[in-house]
């Protein structure tokens, strides 16, 4: 991304609908199957403006990778530890390190060359046992403006992403689309951003928007729990290192 969508990122990363929701998703998996010992050691990759990492203190020591210098400059603002330049394809840590390693909505960049590397970078560095939650952007018919504004390379689908977490040596635990109630809103915008907008969809929401659109994802977080969801606009994943 360019500076003016990162600064739009690092001022709204902590009250936005999206971020808000997202984090709730992610909450419930790791509330529901990961158990997290206190000192364990959290790798988020891809941490951009280092929003994420203030969440996932709660369940041990927070690591930031970000391979973009800007994402890194805006993430130190927060006065956030263990922050490191470095690519997702060549993690700089021993095997075995951590217990749990996350990446929200970063497959799909374009700098993410090989994505099956990644993903089993992810795996080297994880310990037995360990977990890896991820998020990435579903339904390729979406594709939009929105989605070459933040570097995106594609959108996937379950059955891609089943394939890489199996290849990469992961026991896929939970797998399920997210976005869901919101879809036909959301497919109405990207094909208005696609037709009409020239940047992103990040922008600031009256204050009742946005706190209705965070209180739909924190239903769709409800449910996540405990079923899935047959089609919406992102996926979640959780997968489990052998051991």
């Amino acid at each position: 991304m360019e500076r003016p969508e990162y600064e739009k990122m690092y001022e709204l990363e902590d009250s936005y609908w999206w971020f808000v929701g997202r984090r709730r998703l992610a909450e419930e998996l790791i509330e529901r199957w990961v158990t997290p010992t206190p000192g364990s050691l959290i790798l988020d990759v891809g941490c951009g403006t280092g929003g994420n990492l203030a969440f996932l203190s709660q369940w041990g020591q927070g690591v930031g990778v970000d391979l973009s210098p800007l994402a890194l400059d805006f993430a130190r603002r927060r006065e956030l530890p263990g922050l490191v330049q470095a690519s997702w394809l060549a993690l700089p840590y021993p095997n075995d390190t951590f217990s749990l390693v996350t990446a929200f909505d970063v497959l799909y960049h374009r700098w993410v060359t090989d994505d099956e590397q990644a993903i089993r970078e992810c795996h080297r560095v994880l310990r037995p046992g360990g977990w890896l939650l991820l998020t990435v952007p579903a339904l390729p018919r979406l594709w939009s403006r929105h989605d070459e504004v933040y570097y995106a390379r594609q959108r996937y689908t379950p059955g891609q992403i089943r394939q890489k977490l199996d290849v990469a040596g992961f026991r896929l635990r939970k797998l399920s689309y997210t976005n869901t109630l919101l879809l036909p809103a959301m497919t109405t915008v990207r094909l208005l951003v696609r037709r009409f907008v020239g940047d992103s969809e990040l922008r600031p929401l009256p204050t009742w928007l946005n706190q209705m659109l965070t209180g739909v994802l924190s239903l769709e977080a409800v449910w996540l729990r405990w079923g899935v969801f047959p089609v919406g606009g992102s996926l979640i994943g959780l997968a489990q290192k052998p051991g």
